[in-house]
């Protein structure tokens, strides 16, 4: 979940400064997306639960976004939105995810920066069962350093309530201050990003309370197929993490390192209609058996934005 959040924040950090480019005035206020494909994981994991199965696995996935700007003026945006999306397997049906959240967000410039603030709340879903609620606020600031380089300075909250009697002791308050500076070139087509955060989470159990930090790099460019407009995204994620208290189950404090590479086309097709491609590999090192192991996720979806 943090991994989507975080995606969610730098997506958020790209809205503000306006990218990709707009290919046209677009004065429609609404905005409507689907998104249906397929997804094979080696080793199909829990993360919220530090349950892994070393079974690999196919599922269909189903994504919905729909979005209204309430205000969208050259200096001030706001706008709300509801993001829809499940997963089903074909054989692991107790991690099938149903996820709802509602957002809203919005920025504003003042005196040479670029304010924002944005504030998400997640219901999840497990097997069909009430799996966890999520409020995420993310304050920021954002700062031209020259008209291609941009700073953006962050503050994440998230407050995790998990609903089941076997996971409460999990619930938790997340603290992060992050960092992330972008680059922009080739007619601000393309991008890097490099960032760093600082967490820390104060679980109901110490055992899964901890503190860590992640660096994280990724590169966006434009790529040379046959259908213009097509886009190649490769990125990498460290990740420490040093828990607060003794896991009993192994008698030491609990460590994780986490690094994670992923990798994706996206091909425009017709009108609005777009195929991706995406990997991904995670190697999660830690002295705790569950959490220690590796990944690789491959998957294909075609996406409508209506």
């Amino acid at each position: 979940m943090i991994q989507r959040i975080a995606a969610l924040s730098l997506a958020a950090g790209l809205g503000i400064l306006g990218w990709p480019p707009a290919q046209a005035a677009d004065t429609n206020p609404w905005s409507l997306g689907l998104k249906a494909g397929v997804t094979y994981d080696d080793n199909v994991v829990l993360q919220q639960t530090d349950i892994k199965t070393g079974i690999g696995d196919t599922s269909a996935d189903f994504e919905l976004n729909a979005g209204y700007k309430l205000i969208d003026t050259k200096t001030d945006s706001l706008s709300i939105g509801y993001d829809f999306s499940q997963n089903l397997h074909a054989k692991l049906k107790n991690f099938d995810i149903q996820n709802h959240n509602i957002s809203i967000v919005g920025s504003t410039q003042f005196e040479g920066a670029t304010l924002g603030a944005s504030y998400t709340f997640y219901h999840l879903f497990l097997a069909g069962g009430n799996f966890l609620d999520l409020h995420a606020l993310n304050p920021s600031v954002l700062v031209s350093v020259t008209p291609q380089i941009f700073v953006r300075a962050a503050y994440l909250y998230m407050g995790t309530s998990f609903l089941t009697p076997a996971t409460k002791d999990r619930s938790a308050s997340h603290h992060q201050p992050e960092t992330q500076l972008f680059y922009f070139f080739d007619n601000s087509r393309a991008y890097v990003l490099v960032g760093a955060n600082y967490q820390i989470e104060n679980a109901n159990s110490a055992e899964f309370s901890y503190k860590g930090y992640a660096l994280t790099a990724s590169l966006q460019l434009p790529i040379d197929l046959p259908v213009a407009g097509s886009k190649l995204t490769v990125g990498y994620t460290y990740l420490s993490r040093n828990y607060d208290a003794i896991t009993p189950s192994i008698g030491v404090k609990r460590y994780e390192r986490r690094s994670t590479v992923t990798a994706g086309v996206t091909v425009p097709l017709v009108d609005k209609l777009s195929a991706t491609l995406d990997y991904k590999y995670m190697d999660r090192s830690s002295n705790l058996l569950t959490t220690n192991y590796s990944e690789n996720v491959i998957g294909a979806a075609l996406h409508y934005d209506f």
